[in-house]
């Protein structure tokens, strides 16, 4: 495969990985939120509750990284971040309500790990993750979609423009096998007059007609192949 087919393959892909890993990311989030709130509300489950809210936000936060530059370990390569970037796939009000979702649980759990969490704060964190960055998360996913589908529907209109192109050159493949088969034809006409002298120069234009026509069913027989795979 070449290296630009290569390329737009890898961002496909990339695409469709990144559209499941932002829907990943609103269901960390709520799990953060709700073990912040265990930790806080249930002492004893608290060393608990830190340790699994640690490891939601440490995934949120490696998915937010590969949404701004790529992480080859989850399958999202710098140059397909390039792209949502030079097409505006993600808005920076997405990008910065991500980060300040970041600060926010980075300043809660200090506040957990010293028992200063207060109610207020955790019920800001819950109902900052229920509708600001719910919205900004759901906004990624339908900007990555966006751009896979823009991306789908431009390969598409290559493809018929190339189907197009090959039927045009298919159609003058035909055209010219008929003007040479009526060539050849003529040519044979003339050697039949030219008697014995025109017997090599007949052979010739026997062979030329029987080039034309084998093009000619090449050309019919392709035609009816593309016709095939664009009804499909």
């Amino acid at each position: 495969m070449a290296t630009g087919e290569q390329d737009r393959t890898d961002i496909d892909t990339a695409l469709g990985v990144l559209i499941n890993l932002s829907g990943k990311m609103r269901m960390l989030s709520h799990r953060v939120a709700m073990f912040a709130l265990l930790s806080a509300s249930k002492p004893d489950m608290a060393v608990t509750a830190c340790a699994a809210l640690d490891r939601a936000l440490a995934e949120f936060n490696d998915i937010n990284l590969a949404l701004q530059q790529g992480d080859d370990r989850l399958a999202v390569p710098a140059h397909a971040v390039a792209y949502l970037s030079r097409t505006g796939a993600i808005g920076a009000e997405a990008i910065a309500t991500i980060e300040e979702f970041l600060e926010r649980v980075t300043r809660l759990r200090r506040s957990l790990l010293h028992g200063a969490a207060t109610d207020n704060s955790l019920v800001e964190l819950v109902e900052f993750v229920a509708s600001d960055l719910l919205a900004a998360l759901n906004s990624v996913t339908e900007g990555i979609g966006r751009a896979l589908g823009a991306r789908f529907e431009e390969r598409d209109r290559r493809v018929a423009e190339a189907r197009m192109a090959m039927l045009g050159a298919v159609g003058s493949i035909s055209e010219v096998s008929m003007k040479v088969k009526l060539i050849s034809l003529n040519a044979s006409i003339e050697a039949a007059r030219a008697g014995v002298h025109g017997k090599s120069f007949g052979v010739i234009a026997s062979e030329i007609r029987s080039l034309s026509e084998d093009a000619a069913r090449s050309a019919q027989g392709l035609r009816q192949q593309m016709q095939l795979q664009g009804d499909r």
